[in-house]
């Protein structure tokens, strides 16, 4: 353990999914700096994923602006903010050229980075970074951003991923069921379907026949969330639409930390490779996810009790959007409802007693 007083910056310029996978990071931070000031700076949007964390300290936003003289301001504005904090130590995880001018625009004393795998970078990071890391790009990307930490020779006790919420934001989810006459009782599923890269989602029919078959053969009925695009909502309604049951579609009107304790609170998640899919693995609730072009290597679910179900062509994983740039991926497209149903039923097997179905509803905690 590290006694003296450091000053530790992580920068992590991506999105929600991205953000959470870095909490073992700052899990080991403080645990080998007790008395540090450990301080996050991540986009403007993704910031509710690491607020309350016991781990981080202060968390920071980079935000933009479409005119460049406010822009610039803004920028500026961050630096001296960043410079005010006399950083000892800071971890670029992103690995873009933003986050490597900002690690040195800190003035922290040593500045990790990973090493450039890409020889045409437009800005040399060798003369950024104090430290570079060499990385396995075949590792998941929990393990990658491990990697960090070897310049720093810190012990890594956990790698379970963590978010956490107040008791307003359990009050905010109540409310909203209240508002929408949503019943507290039974078990559920949480289904997060699409995103906005449709190459990464299933046919609206087939989430259907999911909703379908959840409620006809286990009695529990789903909740659908999305987030707040309108190509995603309407992608919902489709799926509604589609059902002989009726299932609960909340769309976006959850914020990051309601949906937290939704998804806390559920017998199950089902969906994609998304950040909501990130968030069930970091409340502990069992994973079922649809891979399409995606690396599962890299970002399937992380921890036990997860499973994935992807095609096995040699194509697959490609990590393109979609095939012969149409956006759509053959992988899914050509995913059966027979594929998917059996793996949803052999884990619903172990978690409904004596399969018998379950009143409908919101399961209370336990």
């Amino acid at each position: 353990m590290k006694t003296a007083e450091n000053n530790i910056l992580v920068i992590k310029l991506r999105y929600i999914g991205d953000v959470l996978l870095t909490t073992p990071v700052f899990e080991a931070l403080r645990s080998n700096y007790p008395e540090a000031r450990i301080v996050a700076l991540v986009n403007k949007g993704t910031e509710a994923v690491l607020t309350d964390n016991p781990a981080i300290d202060e968390v920071l936003t980079l935000e933009r602006h479409v005119n460049r003289i406010n822009d610039l301001m803004i920028q500026l504005r961050l630096v001296r903010r960043l410079r005010s904090y006399h950083f000892n130590y800071a971890l670029e995880l992103t690995n873009s050229d933003r986050g490597a001018m900002l690690s040195f625009l800190s003035g922290a004393d040593k500045r990790i980075g990973y090493r450039p795998r890409d020889k045409m970078k437009r800005i040399n990071r060798r003369f950024l970074l104090t430290d570079l890391v060499s990385a396995d790009g075949r590792q998941h990307i929990v393990e990658y951003h491990l990697a960090m930490l070897r310049p720093l020779d810190c012990a890594v006790k956990t790698r379970q991923l963590r978010l956490y919420w107040k008791d307003a934001d359990e009050a905010g989810l109540k409310h909203v069921f209240e508002t929408d006459k949503i019943s507290v009782d039974g078990q559920f599923v949480v289904m997060h379907p699409f995103s906005r890269v449709p190459s990464k989602a299933w046919r609206a029919d087939n989430y259907a026949a999911v909703c379908d078959h959840l409620y006809e053969t286990w009695g529990i009925r789903t909740i659908l969330v999305c987030g707040n695009d309108n190509s995603e909502k309407n992608f919902l309604e489709k799926i509604k639409t589609r059902c002989q049951c009726s299932p609960v579609h909340l769309g976006a009107k959850l914020t990051l930390k309601q949906l937290a304790v939704l998804v806390s609170r559920a017998i199950l998640f089902f969906g994609i490779d998304s950040g909501p899919m990130h968030i069930a693995m970091a409340v502990n609730t069992p994973v079922i996810a649809l891979f399409g072009p995606s690396r599962k290597f890299r970002w399937g679910p992380w921890g036990d009790n997860h499973q994935v179900i992807q095609k096995s062509w040699p194509c697959v994983p490609c990590g393109k959007k979609g095939c012969d740039g149409r956006g759509v991926s053959n992988c899914l497209e050509e995913l059966t409802i027979d594929e998917v149903v059996p793996v949803l039923d052999a884990a619903l097997r172990s978690r409904v007693p004596n399969n018998e179905k379950q009143s409908i509803g919101l399961r209370k905690n336990d």
